[in-house]
């Protein structure tokens, strides 16, 4: 009797922690839940902002609220606009226009709901201005793209601090400044955005470039994709003239590198015009080909400049048994297969869409003003000088099956560490052939007479096999303008310096082909 009733209250005892286990979030299937157990009952779910933007909508206040973070007021529809302030100092202005679309039926009043959330609930939460997260929703509706834009205010602790405003776009698993506007005076920030959701100002380390520099920096980067395609499409009209004759590994591999580049400058500018022309869309798959595209033609070309600097190696360091069975075949298939695999990969996932890079539109909107300075001219610089807030090219997103995170990894694997790796191995052959070029030797007293050249004739060939790129993973820190600027241009000449190396191959190859005539019609005559 003894051990079954031990066994009876055992099981009594499971019953009933079980039941409390499961009561303890019983009062989050309810529907409409409690406002006060919004944010207990989002923390533990995969993603907190899509269940707390739920939610918050429906949510109804029961008892007395504990907080004084979340406030809610009934906003008639006839009048101008929305007001509400927070304890915290934010200021919250809502058009009449989101008012009127909030509304689900012909009733006067919505629910207009202000929010005070940590920023530790979001997986970004590095850099949010005292760490707070502001969240506005206007009725049951989703608002976007409002003529009328909402306006909030955020205080500035330390007008030494640089901002720009963002909301969580949960899409992307990040912060955006799009369809967001930023000002700033000396004690706050001002957002004025077309869309409800989460607010925050991310801080910004004062390096951003200035939206001058963005439109000059623009204007040199289309006018060297536009120099590199002209002068890249007459390299390869050069050595497709020259079909008749057998073309070398040499000019083979370099019509491949010079193709290459080719499609990558066409697919950036048809990328940015993609981005431009589906701006304010759902993704489309026209914005995905080219992203899909604009990837594929960066690896290629990362591919071949890897494979022009190995054959220059073999040329040039090796010399002597270098010959490999189908070497062009195997080439081929490293410098197109790999990329193509890749894209393919990330095509599955669906991971191309349109990109806003971060810095375009903080670099625009967040302009230095010292302290003390006129508000309302720190205002007014700000306003005209924003740019568009959309997306700037069709790229990798954070659209896909995975999200932020599966994206990120995507683009650090395929894109910075093989570019890493490529810049690597062609430092080390340059290296490589320096020595040769300034090394002790027979002729080393003949060749120091030729320093110029050779320095020259390196610059050529770092600048031809692509490590100007390396100044894109250097881009940081108070030289941040000064290395854009050179990243820019350089790269934009590296397509000039294919083409003098082309021309300087088929001069070569006239000048020996002129000489070996001069010499038959020499020996004719002789005889």
């Amino acid at each position: 009797m003894e051990r079954l009733y031990l066994i009876f209250l055992s099981t009594l005892t499971l019953h009933v922690v079980g039941t409390t286990a499961k009561g303890d979030m019983s009062h989050c299937r309810r529907q409409p839940m409690s406002c006060n157990e919004v944010i207990e009952c989002c923390r533990v779910k995969p993603s907190f902002a899509a269940c707390y933007n739920q939610n918050v909508r429906t949510c109804v206040i029961k008892g007395r609220q504990r907080s004084p973070d979340f406030k809610q007021r009934q906003v008639n529809s006839s009048s101008l606009e929305g007001r509400m302030d927070t304890y915290y100092g934010h200021r919250v202005r809502v058009p009449s226009e989101a008012v009127n679309r909030s509304r689900v039926d012909a009733s006067k009043e919505v629910i207009m709901t202000t929010s005070v959330i940590n920023s530790s609930y979001f997986t970004t939460s590095r850099n949010i201005l005292e760490q707070r997260v502001l969240g506005v929703w206007v009725g049951e509706q989703e608002v976007s793209n409002l003529s009328q834009p909402i306006t909030i205010t955020f205080r500035r602790t330390n007008c030494s601090i640089q901002g720009q405003c963002v909301f969580w776009d949960d899409n992307q698993g990040n912060w955006s400044p799009a369809g967001c506007k930023t000002s700033h005076t000396d004690e706050e920030f001002n957002c004025s955005c077309n869309h409800l959701s989460f607010f925050a100002i991310l801080i910004t380390d004062g390096a951003d470039i200035g939206h001058a520099h963005q439109q000059r920096l623009s204007y040199i980067q289309y006018c060297g994709s536009a120099l590199t395609i002209t002068l890249t499409t007459l390299t390869c009209l050069m050595h497709l003239t020259h079909r008749k004759r057998k073309l070398g590994h040499c000019s083979t591999i370099h019509l491949q590198l010079s193709l290459a580049l080719l499609l990558l400058h066409v697919s950036f500018l048809l990328s940015a015009w993609g981005a431009w022309h589906t701006q304010g869309q759902p993704i489309t798959a026209q914005c995905q080909a080219l992203g899909a595209g604009l990837h594929w033609a960066l690896l290629a070309t990362f591919s071949w400049t890897a494979i022009e600097g190995f054959h220059l190696y073999l040329l040039l360091v090796r010399v002597f048994n270098i010959y490999v069975r189908r070497y062009l075949l195997k080439l081929g298939l490293l410098g197109w297969g790999l990329p193509s695999v890749t894209v393919i990969l990330c095509a599955a996932l669906r991971m191309y869409g349109p990109y806003n890079h971060k810095t375009d539109s903080s670099s625009s909107n967040n302009r230095s003003f010292e302290c003390g300075r006129d508000n309302k001219s720190a205002i007014s610089v700000n306003q005209s000088q924003s740019p568009s807030d959309g997306p700037t090219l069709c790229w990798l997103s954070g659209s896909g099956v995975g999200g932020q995170v599966s994206v990120s990894v995507l683009r650090y694997g395929t894109v910075h560490a093989y570019l890493g790796a490529v810049l690597l191995f062609n430092t080390v052959i340059l290296l490589l052939i320096g020595c040769k070029l300034f090394g002790a030797g027979p002729q080393a007293v003949q060749r120091r007479g030729r320093v110029c050249h050779d320095a020259m004739t390196l610059f050529g060939l770092s600048c031809a096999l692509g490590l100007p790129w390396g100044l894109a993973l250097c881009s940081h820190g108070p030289l941040t303008l000064t290395t854009t600027y050179l990243f820019t241009i350089l790269n934009g000449l590296q397509g000039v310096f294919l083409f003098l190396w082309a021309l300087a191959m088929t001069c070569r190859r006239h000048h020996a082909s002129s000489s070996q005539s001069t010499m038959k019609m020499s020996s004719l005559g002789a005889s």
